[in-house]
């Protein structure tokens, strides 16, 4: 028993002797000395600019349309005319277009040979390339039909109607929402000149004016001052192009009515949200 307890000290003495040195060299190998000349840097101060820059121009959202108001007539992304208020070349072209009129009426179940029809001209600043028309008959008691006609100035191009109402209902679905209308619109756009970007909310009213009554965007004259409804329409732009654009129709005072008309990035009409926007009332401080 004294013998193996003699070779275990005499084992472990053994071992520490062989690792000493080999702790020794790893320790050397951590910190070895350099064998090159060396000098320390000054500090650099990172702070001063050391080096050169310029700077950047803001960059535009990618989006089809356009920002700038310029080529708006008056002022107006849309605006209504009577036949009367209409130019000689348009009154000519409408007196032209008539056949071509009650042909696409039919295929969207409107009697354009019958009733007593009257029109008004609806100048969009962002589809100068097409001569618009508004048609009404009112029969009354309820039973009104209304549809607008997209006729294109150049003469190479395809009549479009858009069905509002018929004998007082919608023929399909709320014209605002309806895939049809949405559709005809992005035709109607496609013959437009493809140079050509227009403006995100003259190209949103006009498609709002074209499925049902005037929108207005701003507070009628002598509004009631019991509701707030002033809002200031917005375009959100997505990140890959697409954009949303909102506004608020108060032509109803007493229930003005939300607009969300989402475009692709080729500037396409996607899709269209139209429902009534909460008021809140307010009263006005001395």
């Amino acid at each position: 028993m004294k013998h193996v307890r003699i070779m275990a000290i005499s084992l472990a003495v053994t071992v520490a002797g062989v690792l000493s040195p080999l702790c020794g060299a790893q320790t050397a190998t951590q910190a070895p000395a350099s064998p090159y000349p060396s000098r320390p840097l000054p500090p650099t101060d990172i702070s001063a600019g050391s080096y050169p820059a310029k700077s950047l121009s803001p960059v535009e959202p990618s989006t089809a349309f356009s920002f700038s108001t310029e080529g708006l007539a008056g002022g107006k992304p849309v605006e209504y005319r009577t036949r009367e208020q209409m130019s000689a070349e348009d009154r000519a072209l409408a007196d032209k277009s008539k056949a071509a009129i009650g042909e696409a009426t039919t295929f969207v179940g409107i009697d354009f040979d019958r009733g007593n029809w009257s029109y008004q001209q609806l100048v969009c600043a962002a589809l100068p390339a097409h001569l618009f028309l508004l048609y009404k008959a009112d029969n009354g008691s309820g039973d009104m039909t209304l549809f607008s006609a997209a006729i294109p100035r150049a003469g190479n191009g395809q009549v479009r109607v858009i069905p509002i109402r018929r004998r007082g209902f919608a023929p399909f679905s709320p014209a605002p929402v309806n895939g049809l209308a949405i559709a005809a619109f992005n035709r109607i756009r496609a013959d437009e000149p493809a140079n050509q970007k227009p403006n995100w909310l003259p190209t949103a009213l006009c498609y709002a004016a074209l499925t049902g009554p005037r929108p207005q965007i701003s507070p009628a004259s002598g509004k009631t001052a019991d509701f707030a409804i002033e809002f200031t329409p917005t375009i959100q732009i997505e990140k890959y192009g697409g954009s949303t654009v909102r506004f608020v129709d108060v032509a109803a005072p007493q229930q003005p009515m939300q607009w969300a008309l989402t475009f692709g990035p080729a500037g396409q009409l996607v899709s269209v949200d139209h429902s009534a926007a909460t008021v809140y009332p307010v009263k006005t401080l001395p």
